[in-house]
């Protein structure tokens, strides 16, 4: 996008995709002019935000899109259902939108689409200056603001500002100019990604699948599609590459079962390295960390671009009470509000990730029994369903409950 570029913003986000994006958007409903430098022009296969990869949106995700009004209704598609279950074992565990009184549990987007969405509501609103292609080389701080040099098409800009906020990936490059450190958990897995299609209709139903080799999540999709998130071992993703179409499909019978009946379709595959990192510290001088800056997560509870969007709702809610955007108070009053659902979800995830890719018979009869209490014991299908949908957190309205 052609934008001048001023020399001075309210709001500096480094990262125009889904997290970076989804916080320029709250910022201009509460009224904070910011601009936006992204490397990647959107809607082009090397912006990895946008990719073919899908997201599980949960309840309350939804509900801070529905206000920021994004358009993805059309886009994605429903999770009325989840069923959870352990091969080779007795354990399962069931939960629907209707059993716990709301519309929906969640809904399934692919991120490209998110991508489209997301960009046409910035054009449709001011007081965003979305740059691209734009890179931030250089970045300084002072008690009073940041500054950062950023390298256009065929220029380069001095710009400064109250507050400059990372939103440019895991491997963040503004999170290492600054000497954040982060503590990473590489859990010698990788995801297969594809989307594919079966005999039988999906019925807005997410499985998740846990196996001895690591977890497999088959989500709804629209066009009675699926999208499948199948963690392997690393050394054997290259195999599962490798095979036809139709050896893919009968491999990923055998583990999933009869539920869906035949796969007759299967996408292009993909896959990517499973590893957890978590920053330090959400903020160093005038600079704050959201999404998979701050933090990445294994992807068996869904829970990473959920959590990035909360740290959109929250961050934007702190900043609407501020005068000084970057000042000390405000940053670490942010991060201190994070803490407890940050290290929630980082400690859930990786205990899930740990304790169903493994095949001690104790662990084994351990988590059958706690798949069988989230089935039957009302409390603790409930707490579950909280977790799911994104409302155990009580840190803004945006994801509150629709009344």
């Amino acid at each position: 996008m052609t934008v001048s570029v001023k020399q001075y913003y309210p709001v500096v986000i480094v990262g125009g995709g889904m997290a970076g994006a989804s916080l320029a958007l709250a910022l201009a409903r509460q009224g904070i002019e910011c601009a936006v430098f992204e490397a990647f022009v959107p809607n082009t296969q090397s912006q990895p935000s946008f990719d073919d990869r899908t997201v599980a949106l949960s309840a309350a995700s939804l509900n801070i899109l529905r206000h920021l009004e994004v358009p993805i209704q059309q886009v994605s598609e429903p999770i009325d259902n989840i069923h959870v279950s352990d091969e080779g074992h007795f354990g399962f565990a069931r939960l629907s939108a209707e059993e716990i009184g709301v519309e929906r549990l969640g809904a399934v987007v692919e991120n490209w689409q998110l991508g489209n969405a997301l960009h046409q509501k910035i054009e449709a609103v001011a007081g965003i200056d979305y740059v691209t292609p734009a890179t931030v080389t250089q970045l300084q701080q002072d008690s009073q603001q940041a500054k950062l040099t950023v390298e256009l098409t065929e220029s380069s800009a001095e710009v400064s500002a109250q507050l400059v906020v990372l939103a440019d990936g895991a491997r963040s490059p503004l999170r290492q100019m600054l000497h954040i450190d982060s503590d990473i958990r590489d859990f010698k897995t990788s995801a297969l990604v594809c989307n594919l299609a079966t005999q039988l209709p999906h019925n807005n139903c997410a499985y998740e699948r846990f196996t001895a080799d690591g977890p497999l999540a088959l989500l709804p999709l629209t066009q009675k599609r699926l999208a499948l998130v199948w963690s392997k071992p690393r050394e054997q993703i290259d195999d599962y590459l490798a095979m036809s179409d139709e050896q893919f499909a009968r491999a990923l019978e055998d583990t999933f079962g009869a539920r869906l009946g035949r796969i007759t379709k299967v996408g292009e595959r993909k896959s990517f390295p499973l590893i957890q990192q978590k920053a330090e510290t959400l903020f160093r001088g005038r600079c704050v960390l959201i999404g998979n800056a701050a933090q990445s997560l294994h992807p068996i509870a869904g829970q990473g671009f959920n959590l990035g969007l909360r740290d959109v709702a929250v961050l934007s809610q702190q900043l609407s009470q501020a005068s000084d955007y970057g000042a000390y108070e405000v940053l670490s009053a942010y991060q201190e509000s994070r803490n407890s659902d940050r290290e929630q979800t980082l400690c859930v995830t990786e205990s899930l990730a740990r304790l169903f890719s493994n095949t001690w018979t104790p662990l084994c009869l351990t988590r059958n029994v706690l798949l069988k209490a989230l089935d039957t014991l009302p409390v603790v299908k409930g707490l579950f369903a909280e977790q799911a949908m994104g409302f155990n957190f009580n840190n803004s309205e945006l994801a509150a409950h629709d009344e």
